[in-house]
Formats: C-alpha cells, sequence, structure tokens
C-alpha cells in the first residue's frame, strides 16, 4: 500500500532484435519507455543516433478500417448488446496469431467497399430522383425532349414564375411577336411549366417579350424520347440501384458473424499501434537501437530475466534529483477502487505518500452516511457486484464497481444506525394499505424505523454534532500524517511544530467552553506566534508571521463547518424519499404507488448517487488532502497490454 519504487531503464540492443525487444516489455508490462528529448539535444548523441521511426500511420488505418467496419455491422447487422461490453479471456499465443489478424482486416476491408458501394448507391439514387422529379411536369408533352427546332419554327421548353399570368404573357408576345405561341404543360404553386413555339426570325423578339415575366429556358441533355418515356427509364433505374444497394446490406449481414473477430483484430491492431508509438521513443543508428525508460521495482525481476533472454545491453539506476518520476500506487485488489477518487483530483507526487488507504475508510463510511438507506445500500450493491461479475469492467469503469460493492455496504451498515429503507416506506405503506401504524410492528421493527443511533428527518441537530464531531477526528488524522510525513522525510521538529500549537488550541477551546478557563488558549495562541512565523527573515518578520496565523482559525472553522454537509445530504435524501413515499400512497391505490415509488426513488438514488459522490470527493480533496497531501503525480504509463473487448492471458515466452 505504497507508491512503486522506479528504476531508470536504459536498453541498448542490435537493431534486428527491436521487435522482440518491444515484445518482451509488453509481456513484462512494467517499463514505460520515455521521449529522448534530452539527448536528442546533446551533441555526443546526435552525433551517433537519431529517432527511431515506427508504422503508426500504416497500423492506425487498419485501426480506422477495424472500427469502420464494426460501425457497419451494428447499423446494417445490430446484434443485441448490454449496457457494458463483455470481455472474453484469450491467451497471448492466440491474441498475436496473424493469419487470423489479417482474415479479420480482410473482412473489414470487404465490408467497408459495401460500405461504399452503398454510399455511392444513395449518391446515384438521389440523382436519378432529382432527375425524375424534374420531369414530372412535363409528362403530358408527347414532344421528344430532344427536339428543339424544325425548319422554320423554335420549340423551346420554359418555366414562369407561378404569378405570371399566361393570358397577359400570350397578349405581351401577340404585340411584339406575332407568330409565337405559349402552350402550358403543367402548372403547381411556383411555376407554368410551358412549350414556347416561334418563327425562327422571330425568336429574338420573342425572348424580348418574356423577359419581362422571367421566361426561364429548361434544356434535357442526354435524354431521348419524350418526358413519360424518360420518367419510365429513371423509375427501372432506381429500382436496380436500390437492388443493388440492398444486395450490399445484405452482404454486410452476412458478416455479422464475424464481429467477435473483428473486436479481436480491433484490439490486436491497437496493440500493435501502442509498440509503434515506442518505436518514435527510441534512437538508432541502423545497427543498434537505444531506449530508455522507467521499470517498476516489483517487477524488475521477471523484466531481467526477459531482457537476460535477448542478450541485451541494460542498465537500472535509481532516480536522481530532478527526475520526473512517473508514479504508480500499488494497493491490493478489494482497495484500488478508491483509486478512481485519487486520480480525478491528482497523483500524488512520486516522493509524497500514497493517499489510498488513509481515504478509503473514510471515504465509504462518509457515502454511506450521506445516502444511510438499506434499501438503496442493497441496489448499489448488487448492481455492482452483478456487474463486475459478468462485465469484468476495467480501469475506472473497474474501480467504479469495485468501490460501488463498498459504498452499497457503507450504506446498509449507516441505514441500519438511521433507520432508512426506502426512507419511510414501511410505515407509509403498512398504514395506507395494510391499516398497521408504527405502534403496531414488532419492537424491532419500531426501532428501526425510529433510527437505532439517530433519525436524521425527526433529530438533525445530533446528526449534525456527528457530522461536526466526524469532521474534527478527520481533520486531526490528516494532521498526524503530516508528522508522519515529517519524520520520514528528516523534518520531523518542523512537522511538529506546523501541527502541535494548534492542538493546544482548539483542546483550550474546548476547555474554555466546559470549564470557562482561558489559560489553555492563551498558551496556544503564544505557541503559534512563537512557531508558525519561524521560516521568515528577521525577527520582525518572524512575529509578523506569527501573529498573522492567528487568522487561519477561521479557516480552520470554514473547514470544521464544511462538514456539515454530511448532516444535509442525509436529511436531502430522507427528505426527499418520504415526500414521493406520501406522494405515492395519497390516491390510496397500489398501481398509483407502485409507479410514483418507483419513479420517485430511482430519482431520489440518482440525485444522491451524485450528490454524494461530489460532496464526499470534496471534504478528501479540500478539507483532508489540504493537511498532508503532495499532488502533481505524473502517470505511470507502461508499455502494456491495453484492450478493450478482451482479457489476454499472459503466459512464459
Amino acid at each position: 500500500m505504497a507508491i512503486v519504487k522506479m528504476k531508470r531503464l536504459r536498453v541498448i540492443a542490435l537493431a534486428e532484435q527491436r521487435d522482440e525487444l518491444l515484445s518482451r516489455l509488453l509481456h513484462v508490462g512494467c517499463v514505460e519507455v520515455t521521449e529522448p528529448e534530452t539527448k536528442l539535444i546533446a551533441p555526443e548523441w546526435t552525433a551517433l543516433l537519431n529517432r527511431d521511426t515506427g508504422a503508426q500511420g500504416e497500423v492506425k488505418s487498419k485501426v480506422n478500417a477495424i472500427t469502420s467496419a464494426m460501425s457497419a455491422l451494428s447499423k446494417y447487422a445490430p446484434a443485441k448488446s448490454g449496457l457494458f461490453t463483455v470481455r472474453t479471456d484469450i491467451s497471448e499465443r492466440d491474441f498475436f496469431d496473424s493469419a487470423r489478424r489479417d482474415r479479420a482486416l480482410e473482412t473489414a476491408r470487404t465490408i467497408n467497399d459495401r460500405v461504399a458501394e452503398i454510399s455511392q448507391l444513395y449518391t446515384e439514387e438521389n440523382r436519378l430522383s432529382s432527375a425524375r422529379e424534374s420531369l414530372l411536369p412535363w409528362q403530358k408533352l408527347e414532344e421528344p425532349l430532344d427536339i428543339d427546332s424544325t425548319e422554320h419554327v423554335e420549340l423551346t421548353l420554359g418555366t414562369l414564375p407561378a404569378v405570371a399570368a399566361l393570358d397577359e404573357v400570350k397578349g405581351a408576345l401577340a404585340e411584339h411577336a406575332p407568330a409565337s405561341e405559349v402552350i402550358e404543360i403543367s402548372t403547381n404553386k411556383e411555376l407554368h411549366y410551358v412549350l414556347l413555339l416561334s418563327l425562327k426570325d422571330e425568336h429574338g423578339k420573342t425572348m424580348e417579350a418574356l423577359k419581362p415575366y422571367n421566361f426561364s429556358v429548361v434544356k434535357f441533355k442526354g435524354m431521348e424520347g419524350n418526358a413519360a418515356h424518360n420518367i419510365a427509364l429513371l423509375e427501372e433505374q432506381q429500382a436496380e440501384a436500390a437492388r443493388k444497394r440492398e444486395e450490399a446490406v445484405e452482404a454486410i449481414r452476412g458478416l455479422g458473424d464475424q464481429r467477435t473477430e473483428l473486436k479481436l483484430a480491433f484490439d490486436q491492431f491497437s496493440q500493435d499501434a501502442a509498440v509503434e508509438a515506442v518505436k518514435d521513443n527510441n534512437l538508432t543508428d541502423g545497427t543498434i537501437v537505444f531506449l530508455e525508460g522507467w521499470a517498476a521495482v516489483p517487477k524488475l525481476d521477471k523484466l531481467e530475466k526477459e531482457l537476460n533472454a535477448l542478450e541485451c545491453a541494460y542498465d537500472l539506476t535509481d532516480p536522481e534529483e530532478g527526475d520526473q518520476v512517473p508514479t504508480l500506487l500499488d494497493n491490493p485488489k478489494w482497495m484500488r477502487g478508491i483509486n478512481m477518487v485519487t486520480e480525478m483530483y491528482s497523483l500524488p507526487a512520486y516522493d509524497g505518500i500514497d493517499p489510498n488507504p488513509l481515504i478509503f475508510f473514510w471515504y465509504i463510511f462518509f457515502f454511506g452516511f450521506m445516502f444511510a438507506d438499506v434499501a438503496y445500500g442493497i441496489i448499489i450493491l448488487l448492481a455492482c457486484i452483478i456487474i463486475s461479475k459478468k462485465y469484468k469492467p476495467k480501469n475506472t469503469l473497474g474501480y467504479m464497481f469495485s468501490l460501488g460493492k463498498w459504498l452499497g455496504g457503507s450504506i446498509i451498515f449507516c441505514g441500519i444506525f438511521a433507520g432508512g429503507f426506502f426512507s419511510n416506506v414501511i410505515p407509509t405503506f403498512s398504514e395506507t394499505f395494510l391499516g398497521i401504524t408504527q405502534d403496531q410492528f414488532p419492537q424491532w421493527l419500531q426501532a428501526f424505523c425510529n433510527g437505532l443511533v439517530v433519525n436524521p428527518v425527526e433529530d438533525p441537530l445530533t446528526v449534525l454534532i456527528l457530522a461536526v464531531a466526524l469532521g474534527c477526528v478527520h481533520l486531526v488524522f490528516g494532521q498526524c500524517i503530516h508528522i508522519y510525513m515529517g519524520f520520514r522525510d528528516g523534518e520531523g521538529l518542523d512537522s511538529l511544530l506546523d501541527v502541535v500549537p494548534w492542538w493546544i488550541l482548539f483542546a483550550g477551546i474546548a476547555v474554555l467552553v466546559l470549564n470557562g478557563s482561558a489559560l489553555v488558549v492563551l498558551l496556544g495562541v503564544i505557541a503559534l506566534v512563537c512557531t508558525q512565523g519561524r521560516h521568515k527573515k528577521g525577527i520582525f518578520g518572524k512575529l509578523f508571521g506569527g501573529v498573522a496565523s492567528l487568522y487561519d482559525v477561521t479557516s480552520w472553522l470554514s473547514d470544521v463547518l464544511s462538514y456539515a454537509r454530511l448532516m444535509a445530504l442525509m436529511l436531502a435524501g430522507s427528505v426527499i424519499g418520504m415526500v414521493f413515499n406520501t406522494l405515492a400512497a395519497m390516491p390510496k391505490s397500489i398501481i398509483v404507488f407502485v409507479i410514483v415509488f418507483l419513479i420517485g426513488h430511482t430519482f431520489n438514488i440518482g440525485v444522491n448517487l451524485v450528490g454524494t459522490y461530489v460532496h464526499d470527493a470534496r471534504l478528501q480533496y479540500l478539507e483532508f488532502f489540504g493537511k498532508f497531501y503532495k499532488e502533481g503525480g505524473i502517470p505511470f504509463k507502461p508499455l502494456k497490454y491495453n484492450t478493450k473487448f478482451v482479457d489476454v492471458i499472459e503466459e512464459e515466452n
């Protein structure tokens, strides 16, 4: 239960061994290969080595191909799936089966080709549909669309705005081009579709006469025969395109059974992409390859075994001052869920302290204290157990459900002492539908409903006192950790002087309240004035710093009062549940009761989950961490199996 110790690793191997070296590092999963930035600016290095290059672009294109194919299957051949991904186990040997991976890639390319074909056919169908729509107004025209003149007459297809009166148009033509004629083919709300007949030697006058009416010429290039004939042809072509599109869709559906292979290939190529990214951090001259990074000490034996088998040169050294050493937290499996809370704030610095064992109990207990409902706790506990067992979520999601089991247990525990079971549903339901009042319950059930320790609705003041008392213990615990870290780092006296004067002051305040004596308070004030400015320069600076520290009493008061949120959220959850129970029981109908009950308590659980998580985390981040925590850690990102759909079972090389 600590921050994992790291060693600086440097490796030199033959360039032809590069892939095998990275494969062995991937197998061990404890080495983070770092950027060689300092080496690339050092003349003695740049004269010999250059940055190595991987094939990230090529591998990422394969990942994208697999991803596109999986998306196409989800669209055209959807399969039943839950909210979470069901992971399957696979051996390392099967995971690196290149033939299986290549077959999946070929399947993905086939699917993507079909998707491209479907897209082209959709485009073609839209084009044909638009062409058909443009011909519909002309389907009564019997003349071929490609005839535009005879020996003496110009035939022109065109449109006029629907607001233009055709009689007026004909009158204008009679005046300026008497031999011309406008024949109406069809009309809709927007346009008149017309055939214009004019003598060739009067065509110019005809067009000039129609200019005020916004006459627009229509041409149908490449079409032979009349409109009805072309509409029929277009409909046939549309039907053919739709048939081909459906064939392409069916072809994709026929590959639906390859979904599992595509998921495996996605993980395989994603892992390849991670390896290729590491190659970009290597240095090489074409003959040898050099890499450096950080190795986690607990797996050094396994790492050295793999490196010795490769017969490469390597060096493992302790971090030097100024090194940016990554942080890896090592906790028991049952405690790792709290990583989610720590990582949302910031990992501890490498030379800090692992906060997980320190906040684990507090976070879980505070969460249960604020929720405090047996039924809610059972629901959360069962949901987390079922999801964890069935779907085996990893990383942050895995942490969340692992932590959720503990939170559910804590909610049940605190709910027993606060008398919460869907708030007050037991007395509400029994009185409304069974005619049994609470005083008729068995003695043990009465005791439970009244709260074995406290009832947040009937006695909120006691809950507030408990919350503040817990807060004081929490803060003092944080100060004790500060003292421990001081002794660990050789600054034990400083850590005692940081904390003990405050203890004297607060003990004095307690004595003043209980006995009316201010002597201990005065001793605390003197201790603060004499110690809190000790790092300032000069006697006046030290004195002023000590006096100014007295103002921090307000900060301490604010920290303590922050724990009142424990009471506030416990009370809020109980009252909201009571309101929904009352609303559900008012119509005195079982059906209405069940509906309102389910909706109301689902809402209450959801709201309280978010609110309790946030406020619990705030107490850890601001009040508790502020007493000892040294944040700013860099996450340790080793080259290891990081998969989405499968769990790789490691084997001995």
